[in-house]
């Protein structure tokens, strides 16, 4: 374990750390798709371990193999030229990390000069980066290449993986042993729809397909949706890109808790210089976070009683900071955490600039030049910009999955809603582990602490498929369902986007939520480091009996 210091080059060129938006929107765009050429011959390849994708789950895998594994033999597909996903490929003005990057970060490679608490995207990509390169994993990268199958070989006992170069629609078959997916979630951008929207003569985008060729200065720019993204948009393009106006429209209300504390920030520097020190900030922020678990489950005492505490927190902070003429529209009236919630880092005092507009009206439709409401206004638009989310169904099935025996994994899944056992493990699937997966969010956490901690559960399990004791090992069925089944009666006693939290959110849909961990992430932490190798299926090489 050790730290790493970032030159810092992307504050000088942020473009190096952001991905070409031609390449971003051949992948992401509305009118994406995977190029097919079989004129050129195919290639086969092969390796004792595949990842899918080169986020921040994708090089975990890749780092946990070389650390703690000690297998070099592995290869990381990435569709596009460069390792770091999200990070990679959002760059909308203001986006930034919206927890301290302390803890959204590796907690074997800790950085020693984060600018601030919550450093901007494109510093973010410079870490992930920094450590990419100082562990080598470009020699084991296959950029700008798409999955469109993995398909489980019964004879063989290992995966082949159909993959289509991007560059020019060639076919790769790839033969693994085993393979770790860490392609992520929040990819594939929610496009608004309008009608009229087609017609319209300005510049459309979405906030997950930034074009940074499009001036803003002096423009009037129309942001629709007011979520985690939008709360960084708004103010960056007020203050940074000099636009003429804002108008957001607000589709939906969310907490908004006071920006993180600077003592944080100072802390963190004075102790910068000794990795123990790193370490004791990063577990002091992960604790004081675990702390507000209990508001989100359940309806004790303690459990009210923390999310009274932190209800009238956000509360007072968004009244205090909110103009009076928009707190109707912008504080919410469900439990906190029902939708997740958003530190402010300056968009509550950005909504006193005289340049900004805030409408609960929604969008009748579009025309050339402007954006109708509802009610009748018409407000002139030389920019619309959505940030609308992501779809995360087009996640879950952005490849076929096909497991023993020739099961479909997207019909279970369409049946039953998208499951991993422990977040880890799909039924029917030998050999293929799961990172940043079905329910392996929270709504306050970090999200690279749980595929952390996924990294760990693999690097325990997989030791004897790699040294060739284990043909295969795969989750049982019943524990899989037994996995599924406590889960979601679990996720029904929690805020989630359920009843019980009085919201609707994209954490969960009207039959279940396939997002959330129903636990706290101490227990997360713990079963991860302790596998049940009882609740599989193994086969052993010598004389295939399964155990």
């Amino acid at each position: 374990m050790s730290v790493v210091t970032i030159a810092k080059e992307s504050h000088k060129n942020p473009d190096k750390f952001r991905v070409d938006f031609k390449d971003a929107d051949s992948v992401l765009g509305p009118k994406a798709s995977v190029p097919e050429n079989e004129t050129l011959p195919t290639l086969y390849t092969s390796s004792k371990v595949a990842i899918i994708g080169g986020g921040f789950a994708g090089v975990s895998a890749g780092l946990t193999l070389l650390r703690v594994n000690k297998e070099p033999d592995f290869v990381v597909f990435e569709r596009y030229d460069e390792y770091g996903g999200t990070w990679y490929a959002n760059t909308y003005p203001g986006c930034a990390s919206d927890i301290p990057a302390l803890w959204y970060s590796y907690s074997y490679e800790l950085n020693t000069n984060w600018s601030r608490v919550q450093p901007p995207q494109y510093e973010m990509e410079e870490y992930i980066l920094t450590v990419v390169k100082k562990y080598g994993l470009h020699k084991h990268a296959r950029f700008r290449k798409a999955i469109t199958k993995v398909q489980w070989d019964d004879t063989e006992s290992n995966w082949k993986l159909y993959v289509r170069d991007l560059t020019n629609g060639q076919l790769i078959i790839h033969t693994a042993k085993i393979v770790i997916t860490g392609h992520g979630g929040l990819v594939y951008p929610k496009q608004f729809e309008c009608k009229g929207l087609e017609n319209f003569k300005g510049e459309y985008m979405h906030s997950a397909l930034w074009r940074h060729d499009v001036p803003l200065k002096g423009k009037n720019v129309i942001v629709i949706g007011n979520g985690c993204s939008a709360n960084q948009l708004v103010p960056a393009l007020l203050k940074d890109c000099d636009v003429k106006s804002v108008t957001q429209v607000v589709r939906s209300k969310h907490y908004i808790m006071p920006r993180v504390p600077p003592i944080l920030y100072t802390v963190y520097s004075l102790l910068a210089f000794s990795r123990f020190g790193l370490l004791l900030v990063r577990l002091v922020v992960a604790l004081l976070a675990e702390l507000r678990f209990p508001l989100f489950k359940g309806d004790g005492i303690i459990t009210n009683f923390i999310r009274k505490v932190n209800t009238a927190i956000s509360l007072k902070y968004m009244k205090k900071q909110t103009p009076e003429k928009y707190q109707d529209i912008v504080i919410p009236d469900f439990k906190i955490g029902c939708k997740r919630m958003i530190y402010d880092y300056d968009y509550l005092p950005t909504l006193h600039d005289p340049r900004i507009d805030l409408r609960a009206d929604p969008i009748d439709h579009i025309t050339e030049d402007s954006v109708v409401f509802k009610n009748g206004d018409v407000v002139k638009a030389d920019v619309i910009a959505a940030c609308t989310g992501y779809d995360l169904n087009k996640s879950f099935y952005s490849y076929d999955i096909i497991g023993r025996n020739g099961v479909n994994i997207a019909d279970v899944w369409r049946k039953q809603g998208p499951s991993a056992y422990e977040t880890i493990s799909i039924r029917d699937c030998p050999n293929l582990f799961v990172l940043g997966g079905p329910n392996s969010a929270t709504g306050h956490a970090s999200v690279v602490m749980a595929i952390e901690n996924g990294s760990t559960y693999v690097s325990k399990v997989i030791p004897k498929l790699l040294d060739g004791t284990y043909k295969s090992l795969v989750v049982k069925t019943e524990k899989y369902n037994e996995w599924f089944e406590t889960a979601q009666k679990e996720l029904k006693k929690t805020v989630y986007g359920s009843a019980f939290g009085g919201c609707h959110s994209w954490y969960a849909n009207e039959q279940t939520n396939s997002i959330v961990y129903p636990y706290s992430q101490i227990t997360y932490w713990w079963r991860m480091e302790h596998p049940n190798f009882s609740d599989y299926e193994i086969t052993l090489n010598e004389d295939k009996k399964k155990l």
